[in-house]
């Protein structure tokens, strides 16, 4: 039976990634917060649910046990210095402060991410709302000029009619009648009838002007009312949206100083650990790796490996393997089955990978501060013989700047339970196999040495199930 693997030849690794099987990682991680809310036609309130303000109120007692611990942290330091720096203990404590100090960035980072949100929707608020507020400030302006021209009219009619009621006043007892009786001939008695007629119907035109002048001018003032209330709430609410957005732009400014500082504390602090922890491994000779790295670099190296071990196809899979979408990858040529092992467990029984090299400077999952370790590291003399823990095939070959530098990567077939299992060597000085090439248990694949991310000579070693990391100690005779 053969058997196809899909093999890369840019694959990067992470030692530090977590995604190991085991749960007794002690390293401290931040509590993440979810702000979930409701629908209005919710009934019910979950008790997980919380509001932005008691998520707020969370964040900021988490910031305050950081700075307690990290003060607590500075105080130990202070006392262990007093004796040597160069200690397990004093850098322990040094990359616990630098844990802290990265919990505190990660929490204002995410504070500054979800205020930036607020005020990317609180902006096209406010324009809205100032378009809405100089619309009611242009029909204010119109309805007031409009008033004042209602106004004018309306003084000179009730001027007018306030005249025709002063003369009245002043004729004193004269009225219609008098003014018919006292006429000499019936022509002078028609001709003074149609005058009193006329003023008559005069006066009640002029009244009839001034009550609907005032209507008017009644209506035309409440609608008016009605647009300066319009005008004043819309503009109380933007003054409290400005305030709003002033406030928030505030606080991120605050917190980007307060990040800016602590990243300068932070960069400081990491140069001293690596410098310690340098020359505390080369006074002991137990190597290792520093522990001070690029959380996104290895995130990226993680997830290339992981698109690696994807695209492995078993024994009892198909013979032909198909790359998909995973870019860079080539197709190793067809081997014989006896190349891997086929769900057995055989293939556990593993060699050490740097024969008579056994000691163990950092093992899994944690380094002595707390921090992951995704594998275990056997300090040895740059050019010691580096072997295949167990028969398999190379399926990459990487030279890394950083993380793991160079390293091999061998797939070994499947256990008895069906998943597949792979090792990785990594920090070689060299490397004398290639992707595709076929090894035997204890063959010497690579000569050790100092490369990437490492204190001095050493292999990094790892075992994965299903790209799943495990403790290599439990396979190892």
């Amino acid at each position: 039976m053969a058997v196809t693997v899909v093999a890369s030849s840019t694959v990067s690794f992470s030692a530090y990634a977590k995604n190991d099987e085991s749960k007794d990682n002690t390293s401290e991680t931040t509590t993440a917060v979810t702000v979930v809310t409701t629908s209005p036609d919710s009934n019910k309130q979950d008790s997980d649910k919380i509001t932005k303000e008691e998520a707020q109120e969370m964040l900021d007692k988490q910031q305050n046990e950081l700075e307690e611990n990290l003060a607590l942290a500075e105080q130990k330091l202070a006392e262990l210095e007093k004796s040597s720096k160069v200690t397990v203990e004093y850098i322990d404590t040094l990359d616990q402060k630098i844990g802290y100090i990265n919990e505190q960035l990660t929490i204002l980072e995410e504070q500054n991410f979800s205020i930036q949100e607020d005020i990317d929707k609180l902006i096209p608020s406010i324009e809205k709302n100032q378009k809405v507020l100089d619309e009611l400030s242009k029909e204010v302006e119109t309805t007031r000029k409009e008033l004042d021209k209602l106004q004018t009219k309306f003084e000179s009619v009730y001027e007018a009619y306030c005249y025709r009621l002063k003369v009245m006043y002043v004729s004193g007892d004269f009225n219609i009648l008098t003014a018919l009786l006292t006429c000499k001939d019936i022509s002078s008695f028609l001709t003074r009838y149609e005058m009193i007629r006329s003023v008559s119907k005069s006066d009640t035109e002029l009244l009839k002007e001034v009550q609907e002048q005032t209507e008017i001018i009644v209506t035309k003032q409440d609608g008016l009312d009605e647009r300066v209330a319009k005008y004043e709430t819309a503009k109380k609410q933007l003054d409290e949206q400005k305030a709003t957005l002033d406030e928030k732009q505030d606080k991120i400014e605050e917190n980007s100083a307060v990040i800016a500082q602590k990243k300068a504390i932070l960069a400081t602090d990491r140069a001293e650990s690596d410098s310690l922890l340098a020359q505390l491994t080369a006074q002991n000779k137990q190597y290792t790796e520093f522990r001070n790295v690029d959380k996104e670099l290895l995130e990226a190296v993680e997830n290339e490996i992981q698109q690696l071990i994807a695209g492995i196809k078993s024994p009892d899979e198909i013979t032909t393997a198909v790359a998909g979408d995973i870019d860079d990858y080539v197709s190793v040529p067809e081997i014989n089955e006896s190349d891997v092992y086929s769900k057995s467990d055989a293939v556990l029984n593993m060699v050490y990978p740097v024969p008579k090299h056994t000691s163990i400077s950092a093992g899994y999952p944690n380094y002595s501060s707390g921090q992951y370790h995704g594998g275990i590291d056997f300090p040895c003399p740059t050019g010691s013989n580096v072997v295949a823990a167990q028969k398999g095939i190379v399926i990459a070959v990487k030279n890394l700047e950083d993380s793991y530098g160079k390293y091999v990567m061998i797939y070994h077939g499947t256990d008895k339970k069906g998943r597949s299992v792979v090792t990785l060597y990594a920090h070689n000085s060299n490397i004398l196999v290639s992707a595709g090439d076929s090894v035997k248990k204890g063959q010497v694949i690579a000569k050790s040495g100092s490369t990437g991310n490492s204190t001095g000579p050493h292999c990094h070693f790892e075992i994965r199930f299903d790209g799943v990391r495990s403790n290599p100690k439990n396979y190892l005779s």
